[in-house]
């Protein structure tokens, strides 16, 4: 569990880099064509091909972001997938057999924080595990 919560978090500084890079080559850009309107300028080659180089690397670092995320979702995915058991067992749940079963089982968990009370949450009674004997 430790290793997959420090490879989502790897993950996810991947992604904060890509997204920072765009947002502050956009900056920096900005910042060129205001001097480029400024008027005439002795380094107005260095200038431009900033503008040029700045404007062909953000589709770039762009596409290396939603790369990212890709390997961030199946970090996450991988978290998810060996914390059901535990949660299960922790909400006094266990797992049914079937996919589609434990769908229906985890929507119905999620409903319980808007309609606690309700009567549809009678239907996870059939989810609930056999408690546990202590011999006496």
């Amino acid at each position: 569990m430790h290793r997959l919560r420090r490879q989502s978090e790897l993950a996810r500084a991947s992604v904060d880099f890509f997204v920072a890079l765009p947002a502050g080559h956009v900056a920096v850009a900005f910042t060129a064509v205001l001097a480029l309107a400024g008027g005439s300028r002795p380094d107005r080659l260095a200038l431009v091909s900033t503008l040029v180089g700045l404007a062909l690397l953000v589709p770039v670092w762009y596409r290396s972001a939603v790369t990212a995320t890709d390997e961030w979702a199946a970090a996450v995915r991988a978290l998810v997938d060996t914390g059901r058991k535990p949660l299960a067992a922790s909400l006094g749940l266990a797992l049914p057999q079937t996919l589609a079963a434990e769908r229906d089982m985890w929507t119905m968990v999620s409903r319980l924080s808007r309609l606690p009370y309700h009567e549809r949450a009678a239907a996870l009674d059939r989810y609930r595990a056999e408690p546990a004997t202590d011999p006496v």
